[in-house]
Formats: structure tokens, C-alpha cells, sequence
């Protein structure tokens, strides 16, 4: 069997086992290389004599080993046999001169040069055929096939499956998931997005509506068969029960908190129909109390017809209103018989009374006084002439005081006071006297009269001759147990009785009180309860006054709000009785000078006491975080919180950032998107380390010989690679091309991670830039492969096993990720291949092993793992040039997958899914 059948056998090429997702290995690509590949032959015969097709952008093509390219004396290939690999395998100066060439053969398709293996992009090399030509070695046939797994043909034109994408799901053709992928494959991405009616992306991806205290709904703003941010917006769809939005603005939601009790009435200080207003600056209409008849008094006048009015709202009081409405006191009280200041009483001190009446005014003639009697005017007090009689008066009203003609009157005439004489044995005191006339009085001159309305003790004192009335000595107060003994002598407002002939305490007077227990009754007072209420007096006349008043609620006498609740407006407030009134005691800042005039300030107090709370800062105890308004993020140390106050007039946020010594990785920086050690630079490098320069990123690395070179001792993967996704962004930092986001991804090397595949190596230089290092070159991967252990014992490949069995071919041993060594699915018959986690301890002794050389240290840690197989790896042959080096989880054949085989050459624009990269340094990117 010739050497190109063998190759092609073992590519599956002729067996009809090649793999659908396009190249078996570079080493053996005729087709689907992705873009900017070419071929180049290897050194030392591994796979250098073995003929290939021109592949990749490039359309540059070589032959020969020792990294030799073709162009030198004609070196026979293929044994000298002529094929049709456009090389003149025979060196008879004819290329392609094949005796019985097939040129219905899709490598010979109508014409040698014709080969739909490369003429036809990303196509299932299973299913490439070839239409025969009209003329045979003149015209070429036609090739066609269908697209390898994964990609389309988008234009149609059977010649190239130009689009590399993968359906969510076959046979679906509707691209409605808001991922920012083509879903559908069918060069648009999100296109069947409903972005009109979707809440969760309104007028974009992730345009989500929100309501505080409420329902939201995207609404579209024209008739347009899409929607845009230009054409549909957020709008409120409804309220929460409880809630209202009172300004009508999306932004702040539904922001009022008000349940809806009917329509707005008066005087319940309560905004009834949740329109923000509040009793008369509402309207009032469909309250039953307003726009009734009513009348301002139901007393007198005021009641009658003619004064009705109707009611309205004042001051958040029902009041009757109206031109001709009277109120109590508004007219004045007439004599007519009418109620006319309508308090109830007709009248009662009219106007019109009062006024003087009479005959004469000479002294002691007087006018009277106009009087209301029975709805009358009457003279009343009108003193006329009289009599003349001793009074100090001039009665007849002549100009003389108690004289007639000189002469006085005759009740001041004759004697007077004649006493009739005691009874035996008894004294009297009267004696008679002369009547006359002196200061207005009749007097009567020289007599003494009786002392007493009643005999007293042993005296005639009433002067009527008969010894009457005589005390009891046991029981008289006046001569208790003696004459003149009077018990009440010296009593101050007290009452004594005489008690077997001795003075005895009895009570105090109406209005007095014996405060002091000593029968004086010395404190003048009237009980009116045994409360005592707040109106400066002793209610319950026990010397005090005020004392134990109960103190009303601060919301009844200190002007409080209802809604009030917080204790610097309830508990708080002292209420005490001070000079017969209520005096409030508030704390310090609230209520300052009353409640009504008090200004809102942001300090913990409801200042003002309306029930609101720090109003004056809209954005008081909202959500806020640590890092808010700082010029760099705290990263993992970033906390949340609230926004409290800072002054009266402002607010600060009462979030504390963390100590990353607390956090659970601590602050070492870990290569995962995030900053662990909260310095604002995220997975910084050893070149970059960030102001907390303790912390940064340290690549697992390997140290590579006795020079300075260092490499990552995995292959190379993203922040957010797991061991089942291999993350997400791509490496451009500082160029790439049009139309292109700079996601400037880093690159990390740690186990257990899905590695970077489809990566581009202008990309690779840029990402291994931004963390301290560079494209390792293909002289520099094939030292870090070629360990002196493996060098030793003559194997190829990056094992850890020095076993002979490494010289002569890796197939079954299953030490790396290579094709048919490694089973990925062993449930599913036949050979399956696919992607592993970096170091997976699922392969036997897939690294280099470094252990204990070049200062590595021993174990797993100093080993270099998958060098051999999992990825192709990116490396740089020169400024424009790129070597694919290692081999891949789908190559076929153990010539691909050395340390030293570096046939495949690409530009810098190339990418593919089983190729990724590792990172080289020139010092130790750990220090």
C-alpha cells in the first residue's frame, strides 16, 4: 500500500470515518482549516513526505522537512509514483501526469487540479461528491456536498459553508430569545424578539420595566412592525392595593401610598379619593355634608328662610355660607320681642333700651331709664317729687334737705326711745332721748336704746320690760356655763357649740375649710370635685392646686398630627399642667417653636410631627452601596446599604466596605472576573498590580529550562470558564477588526477549566500582553514540550510515562486527549471524541514532566499539563506567521500530536474550535 493510501487511511478519509465538524488533525486538513491556514511539511519525516492539498486563505503551499520549504532540485515524492497533488512526484517535469486518473473522483473532479475536497469550504467530507464533466481533463466537474456539522451556507451558493453557527434547536427557524446570539443561524441575532409588548426587554435586550408598588407594561408609541428605545418605553400598567401614582411619571412608580375610601369629604383631615389633595383644596362634590341648605344659628331671626345659606368646606370645617347667612352676635338685640342677636333669648339687653326718661332731674328727682318690658320700652327708675322727710334728701325736690320752710320735717320733732322699765331684779340699758334731724337720719339724741333683739343673760337688753329668753348656761354658745362666756368669740369662719356648759368645735362656714386642724377655719375655698382639673384653682380644696391632673394625649392639646407615631411626638412629649394651663414639653428639635411651624431637617426626628419622616431628602433609608460615587469600584468588598442623614440637609450611604481579609477566598486575587482584593483593578498582573500591589494575579506557571522562560502550566482559559462552559469575551485589548467590541478578556492558567478554543492569534498576542507576557513561540512550546526525561527515552508527545511504550504510538493507552487514545463518552459505541477540562484526572499522563527541574517544584504542581492533545496550540513563528503545535481532541493520526511537528502554518486572522493557546514569560510572573 503506498504511503499516501496509508495516510488517507488513517485519516477515515477513504474508510468513510472522518469526523463531520471539519479537520481530522493539522497535519491531515483538506478542507474546513478555517481561515488564513496553509500547509507546511514537517520535520525529520514526521508527516513531511506524506503529500496534502492546499488549504486556508492563504492558498500557500509547501513540501519537505526540516521546516524546508519547496522550490530547490526536484526530490521525487510519493515513491516516485505520480498522484495528483499538484507536485511532480516523478520529476519528469510534468505535474500531475497520472496514468488512469478517475476524474470523477471528488480529489479529481473533471480536471487533477479540481479537488472538492478544497474547493468546497466546510463541507462533510462524507458527503462530497463530484457531477461529472462534459470533457474530461479540459473542464472541471461540478463538486458538491453538505455543510460539516455547525455551519451554513448562508448565500447558497454550494460551494462554501461560509457560516459557522449552531442552531438552539433543528428545524426551528424563530429567533426569540434575548441572548445577543443567532439562535436560528440565520446571520441575524434576536431577530424575532418581540420588543414592543415584552417587559422584560422593552425597545431592547434587557430593556426591563419596573414599578416600584406596582404592575409595569411596554407600550409601542407608533404603528411600526418593530420596536426600538426610539418607538416603545416603560409605562405603569397598574398599582399595587394601597398605592396610587399621583404624579403620573414612570420613573418614580406608583409612589403615593393611599387607599381609595370613597370621595373626598370635609373635616377628616384624610385624602379620601387619593388625588394627593385634602379636604377644601379637593374637590367636595360628592360629599352628602356639602352644598346642603343650612342656616348660620337655629336661634332667632337667624333661623328663619330669608337667612339660609348653603354649607361648604372652611378650614376644614363644614360651614354654612352665604350673603344672607346670620350667625350668633351679628345683628343687634332690638326691644321688639324677636331674638334678633339669635342667642337663644328675645330681648335680652337690646340696643334701644337704656336710654333716660322722667319729668325732673333736680336732685333727688331723677329721669329714669328707657327699659324692654314684654317687647316694650318702658320708663324705668324715674324718681318724681314727694314729701319732705328726714333722709338727707330733698324729697320735694325745693332745693332744701330735710327743711320745709325752714323748719324740719315732722317725723325729726318730739321725744323718743321711751324704754319701759326692767322687771325687779334686772338691769336695762335703754334710756329716752329728743327726735331730730341730723345728716338726713331722724335721731334721737340722749337715748340709749336696746342692746340686743333679745334679752341676754340677766339684762333686759331688749328694753321691753320682761326678763325674756334667758340662755341655758349648758347649752347656750353665747354663755356657755356662764353669762357672756361666748364660745364663738375669737372664731375665724367657724362654728362652736355649747356642750354641758363647755365651748365645742362643730364645722367651718360654707366656703371655708380647716386646713390646719385647729378650729380656726382659715382657708377660704368651695369643694367642686375630688379631681382636680387644669384651671389654676383648688377643686378639691386641699391647700393644692393642679396636683395629679391627668395629662390629655400630645395629639388634643400640642398640635400634634393624627398620622403622628414616632415617640419624639408621642411618648416623648411631656405634657404637664403649668398656671392653670396645658404646657407641651417636646424633644430638643421637634416641634420648635409649635408644630405647625417647625421646619423638616434630616436627623432621625419627625421635626415637624405630620407623620412624615425626614421628607426634606427624597432619597432618605433608599438602597445604596459602599462604592457609590467613588472614582473606582471596592469590588468584592463592595456592601449595601442605606442612605441615612449627613446634616440637615442631605444624606450619605451607611454602607461599610469590607476588609477582603474577611472575605471567603481571602484577598488573594484568583484569575474569575472579580476583584478579591478590592483594589479596583480586576485579575491585575505581576506588570500591573493595582495600589494593594500584595495582591495579584499569579498564573499557574511552569519554569521552562535554565533561562528565563516561564510558561502557563495549563492551557489557557477565561475568568468565567468552568469545568463544563468555557466562558465568555474575547482577547482583543488594543485592535482588532471593524466593528469589533474589545472585551479584553485576560487569560488564565488553573485547572479544572474548560480552555479557550476558537481564539485568534492576534487575539492570544493581545490577551498574553495584558498579563505580563507574550505569544510563546514555536521554539519556545516545542523546549517546554521536549523535557529532558521524555528526550531521554526517545518519546515524542508530552507524556509523564517514560515507558518504551511512548516511542512506538500513543493509540489505547489513553494518556492524553488525542483522537482514538481517549474515549470521551464510553456509553456511546465507537470512539467518541470531545473538549476536557484543563488536567483532567480522567487521562493517565497527559503533561510534561518538569517535576524537581529548573528549580519546579516536585508533584503535580511541577508538571506541564496538556501540551499533547485537548487543544492545538496558537504559537509564533515570525511577525505574520503562526504554528499550530500539540495536536487535538479529534486528531487522527499520532504524527500530528509531537512536540517537534509544526507543519500547520496560519495568519493572524485564523480560528478554530479544537485550537486554543498557552502564555510564555521572560520572568516570573508570580513575584
Amino acid at each position: 500500500m503506498s504511503r499516501l493510501l496509508s495516510s488517507l487511511l488513517a485519516l477515515g478519509v477513504l474508510t468513510g470515518t472522518a469526523l463531520l465538524t471539519g479537520c481530522e488533525t493539522e497535519a491531515f486538513c483538506f478542507a474546513n482549516c478555517g481561515d488564513g491556514a496553509s500547509g507546511q511539511g514537517g520535520d525529520d519525516g514526521e508527516g513531511g513526505d506524506v503529500p496534502f492539498p492546499t488549504g486556508g486563505s492563504t492558498g500557500q503551499f509547501t513540501t519537505g522537512g526540516n521546516d524546508q520549504g519547496g522550490g530547490g532540485p526536484c526530490s521525487q515524492t510519493n515513491g516516485g509514483v505520480e498522484i495528483c497533488d499538484q507536485l511532480d512526484n516523478d520529476c519528469n517535469g510534468t505535474v500531475d501526469d497520472v496514468a488512469g486518473i478517475d476524474f470523477n473522483d471528488p480529489k479529481s473532479c473533471g480536471t487533477c487540479s479540481n479537488n472538492c475536497f478544497t474547493v468546497l469550504l466546510n463541507m462533510d467530507p462524507t458527503t462530497v461528491t463530484c457531477a461529472p464533466s462534459s470533457m474530461p481533463g479540459e473542464i472541471p466537474g461540478v463538486c458538491s456536498g453538505d455543510c460539516a456539522t455547525g455551519y451554513q451556507d448562508l448565500d447558497m451558493d454550494g460551494l462554501s459553508c461560509e457560516y459557522f453557527c449552531v442552531p438552539i434547536e433543528e428545524g426551528i427557524n424563530v429567533d426569540a430569545i434575548c441572548d445577543n446570539k443567532d439562535d436560528d443561524c440565520d446571520n441575524l441575532v434576536d431577530e424575532d424578539v418581540d420588543f414592543c409588548d415584552d417587559e422584560q426587554n422593552c425597545g431592547k435586550c434587557g430593556g426591563i420595566c419596573v414599578v416600584g408598588n406596582g404592575t409595569p407594561v411596554c407600550v409601542q408609541t407608533d404603528m411600526a412592525p418593530t420596536c426600538t428605545e426610539l418607538n416603545a418605553h416603560c409605562e405603569i400598567a397598574a398599582c399595587n392595593p394601597g398605592w396610587v401614582d399621583l404624579d403620573g411619571s414612570y420613573a418614580t412608580g406608583c409612589e403615593y401610598n393611599c387607599t381609595i375610601t370613597g370621595p373626598e369629604v370635609c373635616g377628616d383631615q384624610v385624602d379620601n379619593d387619593c388625588d394627593g389633595l385634602v379636604d377644601s383644596a379637593d374637590d367636595l362634590s360628592g360629599d352628602p355634608n356639602i352644598n346642603i341648605v343650612c342656616v348660620g344659628d337655629n336661634d332667632g331671626i337667624c333661623a328663619l328662610p330669608v337667612h339660609q345659606g348653603f354649607t361648604q368646606c372652611l378650614n376644614g370645617v363644614v360651614t354654612c355660607t352665604g350673603p344672607n347667612v346670620l350667625f350668633e352676635n351679628d345683628e343687634l338685640e332690638m326691644c321688639n320681642a324677636l331674638d334678633d342677636d339669635c342667642d337663644g333669648q328675645a330681648d335680652d339687653t337690646p340696643s334701644d333700651a337704656g336710654a333716660a326718661c322722667g319729668v325732673s332731674n333736680i336732685f333727688p328727682c331723677t329721669f329714669g331709664t328707657l327699659a324692654c318690658q314684654s317687647g316694650v320700652l318702658n320708663c324705668v327708675g324715674a324718681i318724681n317729687p314727694g314729701v319732705e322727710s328726714c333722709n338727707g334728701q330733698d324729697d320735694n325736690c325745693d332745693g332744701q334737705i330735710d327743711l320745709t320752710g325752714g323748719v324740719p320735717p315732722a317725723d325729726a320733732q318730739g321725744a323718743c326711745n321711751v324704754p319701759i322699765p326692767p322687771p325687779l331684779g334686772a338691769t336695762s340699758p335703754c334710756m329716752p332721748g329728743t327726735r331730730a334731724c341730723i345728716g338726713g337720719t331722724v335721731q334721737c339724741l340722749g337715748s340709749i336704746g336696746p342692746t340686743s333683739a333679745g334679752d341676754t343673760c340677766g339684762v333686759d337688753a331688749n328694753c321691753d320690760g320682761l326678763l325674756t329668753g334667758q340662755p341655758n348656761l349648758q347649752t347656750s354658745v353665747t354663755n356657755c356655763g356662764s353669762c357672756g362666756n361666748n364660745c364663738n368669740a375669737g372664731a375665724v369662719n367657724a362654728v362652736f357649740g355649747c356642750v354641758s356648759g363647755g365651748c365645742v368645735f362643730q364645722s367651718c362656714q360654707p366656703g371655708f375649710v380647716d386646713l390646719d386642724g385647729n378650729g380656726t377655719c382659715e382657708y377660704a375655698c368651695t369643694f367642686v370635685s375630688a379631681q382636680e382639673a387644669c384651671n389654676g384653682q383648688d377643686d378639691d380644696c386641699d391647700g393644692q392646686t393642679d396636683e395629679g391632673v391627668v395629662a390629655p394625649s400630645p395629639k388634643q392639646v400640642c398640635g400634634v398630627s393624627p398620622a403622628a407615631s414616632r415617640p419624639e411626638c408621642t411618648t416623648s412629649v411631656g405634657v404637664a399642667c403649668v398656671a392653670g394651663d396645658w404646657q407641651c414639653t417636646f424633644p430638643a428639635g421637634v416641634c420648635s417653636p409649635t408644630c405647625a411651624t417647625a421646619a423638616e431637617v434630616c436627623d432621625g426626628l419627625d421635626n415637624d410631627c405630620d407623620g412624615l419622616f425626614n421628607e426634606n431628602v427624597p432619597d432618605f433609608n433608599q438602597p445604596c452601596a459602599s462604592d457609590d460615587g467613588l472614582p473606582i469600584s471596592q469590588g468584592e468588598c463592595r456592601t449595601t446599604g442605606n442612605k441615612v442623614c449627613n446634616g440637615p440637609s442631605a444624606t450619605v450611604c451607611n454602607a461599610v466596605p469590607a476588609s477582603c481579609a474577611s472575605l471567603p477566598g481571602g484577598c488573594t486575587e484568583a484569575c474569575d472576573g472579580k476583584d478579591n482584593d478590592c483594589d479596583g483593578s480586576i485579575d491585575e498582573p505581576f506588570t500591573a498590580k493595582g495600589t494593594n500591589a500584595t495582591f495579584f494575579y499569579r498564573p499557574k506557571v511552569i519554569k521552562v529550562g535554565a533561562g528565563n522562560l516561564w510558561t502557563y502550566q495549563y492551557e489557557a482559559s477565561r475568568p468565567d470558564a468552568t469545568a463544563t462552559t468555557p466562558g465568555t469575551g474575547n482577547g482583543y485589548w488594543t485592535s482588532g477588526p471593524p466593528a469589533t467590541t474589545f472585551d479584553e478578556t485576560p487569560s488564565c492558567s488553573e485547572s479544572n477549566k474548560i480552555p479557550w478554543f476558537n481564539v485568534t492569534p492576534r487575539e492570544v498576542q493581545q490577551t498574553c500582553a495584558a498579563m505580563g507576557g507574550t505569544i510563546c513561540s514555536d521554539t519556545q512550546w516545542k523546549d517546554a514540550c521536549k523535557v529532558a526525561p521524555l528526550i531521554a527515552t526517545g518519546c515524542t508527545w508530552g507524556y509523564g510515562s517514560n515507558s518504551a511504550a511512548c516511542t512506538s504510538s500513543y493509540t489505547g493507552t489513553k494518556r492524553c486527549n488525542l483522537g482514538p487514545s481517549y474515549d470521551f463518552n464510553s456509553l456511546i459505541a465507537g470512539d467518541q471524541d470531545g473538549l476536557l477540562p484543563t488536567a483532567s484526572n480522567l487521562l493517565g499522563s497527559c503533561w510534561a514532566p518538569w517535576e524537581n527541574l529548573s528549580s519546579n517544584p516536585s508533584g503535580v504542581n511541577g508538571r506541564l499539563f496538556d501540551i499533547t492533545g485537548n487543544l492545538r496550540e496558537i504559537t509564533r513563528t515570525n511577525a505574520t506567521t503562526f504554528t499550530i503545535m500539540g495536536g487535538a481532541f479529534n486528531s487522527a493520526a499520532d504524527g500530528g500530536a509531537t512536540c517537534t511537528f509544526d507543519f500547520y502554518k496560519v495568519d493572524d486572522e485564523f480560528q478554530f474550535y479544537d485550537t486554543g493557546f498557552r502564555c510564555c514569560f521572560t520572568s516570573n510572573p508570580t513575584l
